[in-house]
């Protein structure tokens, strides 16, 4: 013999955790925070006679070449701390403490093979274009040559 029960209903929490406007906050939560991070990722570098640009999906970040002091390729850089940044999937941007002590302006997708831009006054840029032979030897023939 088969004897069926059948289950108890929901209790507070279970009602409030099944009401579809929670489900639909909390996918519109999900999404608000990988959004940010995606608006202020980097998506490219310009170089140009007047100095470099980065190009991020919000806006635009100059570095003049009046300020550009050297630039060279950086084989591996230990991140430390965001100080004011935005990190997530798409990359990082922003001003990180560095593991060796420093501070650097980072608009990157990596920590390997970076590109460091020391400026004259401040905290250098480290980018991360897809081929930094390239990149190092065009600023240098357009920026550093004077």
């Amino acid at each position: 013999m088969v004897h069926s029960f059948k289950i108890a209903p929901l209790d507070r929490t279970g009602k409030f955790m099944s009401n579809p406007l929670i489900l639909v906050l909390t996918i519109c939560s999900i999404g608000f925070i990988l959004l940010i991070p995606f608006l202020f990722s980097p998506r490219g570098y310009m170089i140009s006679t007047e100095g470099i640009v980065i190009l991020l999906r919000t806006y635009k970040k100059s570095i003049p070449k009046t300020q550009i002091r050297s630039i060279e390729i950086v084989e591996y850089t230990q991140p430390g701390v965001g100080l004011t940044w935005v990190t997530g999937l798409f990359g990082y941007a922003g001003l990180f403490a560095l593991k060796d002590g420093s501070t650097a302006q980072v608009y990157a997708t990596r920590w390997d093979r970076m590109v460091r831009v020391n400026i004259i006054s401040g905290d250098p840029y480290l980018l991360s274009p897809a081929e930094p032979e390239t990149f190092l030897e065009t600023a240098k023939k357009i920026i550093l040559e004077r």
